[in-house]
């Protein structure tokens, strides 16, 4: 298989240059599922972005080799992405790459991931002509169902690249999407039948989402999370507009009577934003702001939190809510995309309506006055989530979709 995806994450090292589309929720997904696939036996080549200091090719495993592919790109930050072009710069170093492969290796199927943006939309078609193999896609955020524009650009661009998504999707020999309701969008969309596309949630391995009580107590004290600074409450993820982190800082405000700190774990195109708006807000001693931590830490942040935000403005599914209950931290956040199968099938009541800041910061009140009185939820949704979640369960899934793609086109 040829994977094409400008989001993976590469956990050989031990920091990640924000401007490099900081490390999220779809990255690590990607990578979790390739090295499950990797160990039933998938022959996998994955065409990525990479950073300064990454190997071009490293094996990852014995059916498992990352190539990085990026064209030579000014370095202009954005807003919302990081650099300016870099998205762009992968897919076409990412089609380069493709033709040179193709004279040695042939690939059973191409694989893309989508983000709602329009170079990896273009991927898919082009490079399945390329190779001549039939494409498949998973839509981990679809502008026909769940993505809001980001900026007065997007706005202006989001009909044509719904167009293009739309394209994109017709052209796929299979398509896979993260929750029931964006199958059935894309379904009546497309004009298929709900049975033609797979449901494929993000994975989690639910035997590495708690951690140890040393783990926990070492974590807050190298943050400095000292009991006298009360309940923790955690951000975690990149730091960029679709996340809604203006919305937390706005929610944590109101919390005049209480005493907390506010974690922010990871990095984005929008942290220096983000810090100024903390200190307007006077909140400066109140937040902790850890930068990139590697993936193994993740479990200990999510066990240490008492609380975790989600203020996000648009969330296909939201990986991290999920690793959190899984570690027993009640998840307040908005009741927008598959927050809403998740969060509300665990926890509803910890639901706000989206862009509502303050019934946000009265559920998050109600956890931090009260947190045994959701504990018991979290324990009784365990089972759900492990099943629902766990990654052998997705990569048999995945296998599943593939061999039914492949027997089709055959």
């Amino acid at each position: 298989m040829l994977r094409l995806t400008p989001f993976y994450h590469h956990d050989c090292v031990e920091s990640w240059p924000a401007e490099f589309d900081a490390v999220g929720g779809m990255q690590i997904q990607i990578l979790r599922l390739s090295r499950a696939l990797a160990k039933l036996g998938v022959s996998q080549q994955v065409l990525t972005v990479g950073f300064p200091g990454l190997p071009k090719v490293r094996r990852d495993s014995e059916n498992l080799v990352v190539r990085i592919t990026r064209a030579p790109l000014p370095r202009l930050r954005s807003r919302i992405t990081g650099l300016v072009g870099l998205n762009q710069a992968w897919l076409t170093a990412a089609l380069v790459e493709c033709v040179q492969l193709r004279r040695r290796w042939k690939p059973d199927l191409i694989q893309v991931h989508l983000d709602g943006q329009l170079w990896a939309l273009l991927a898919g078609p082009v490079a399945s002509w390329l190779m001549k193999v039939p494409y498949t896609v998973t839509v981990h955020c679809s502008r026909l169902a769940v993505y809001q524009p980001m900026s007065t650009v997007d706005c202006i661009q989001h009909p044509l690249v719904t167009a293009v998504e739309r394209w994109a999707l017709r052209g796929a020999a299979g398509i896979m999407t993260l929750t029931e309701r964006t199958a059935k969008v894309v379904a009546a969309e497309l004009g298929k039948g709900r049975g033609t596309i797979d449901v494929i949630p993000d994975a989690v391995d639910p035997d590495q989402t708690e951690a140890t009580p040393a783990e926990v107590e070492r974590l807050k004290r190298r943050f400095g999370l000292l009991p006298e600074r009360g309940p923790v409450i955690g951000f975690v993820g990149r730091i960029a507009h679709e996340k809604g982190w203006r919305h937390a800082v706005e929610a944590v405000s109101m919390l005049t009577d209480q005493t907390f700190t506010f974690l922010v774990v990871g990095d984005g195109p929008q942290r220096a934003e983000m810090e100024r708006a903390v200190a307007d807000a006077g909140l400066a001693d109140r937040f902790v702001f850890t930068g990139f931590l590697p993936n193994d830490e993740i479990p200990i942040v999510m066990t240490a939190l008492d609380a975790l935000l989600m203020p996000s403005l648009h969330e296909e599914l939201g990986g991290s809510a999920v690793e959190a209950m899984l570690a027993g931290t009640p998840v307040v956040a908005y009741g927008v995309g598959g927050l809403c199968g998740t969060v509300g099938k665990v926890t509803p009541s910890l639901l706000a309506a989206s862009g509502q800041v303050t019934e946000l910061a009265h559920r998050l009140k109600r956890v931090l006055d009260d947190p045994g009185c959701f504990l018991a939820q979290l324990r009784a949704g365990r089972e759900w989530l492990t099943d629902e979640f766990g990654v052998d369960h997705a990569a048999n899934l995945a296998m599943a979709h593939y061999e039914r793609v492949l027997c089709r086109r055959r």
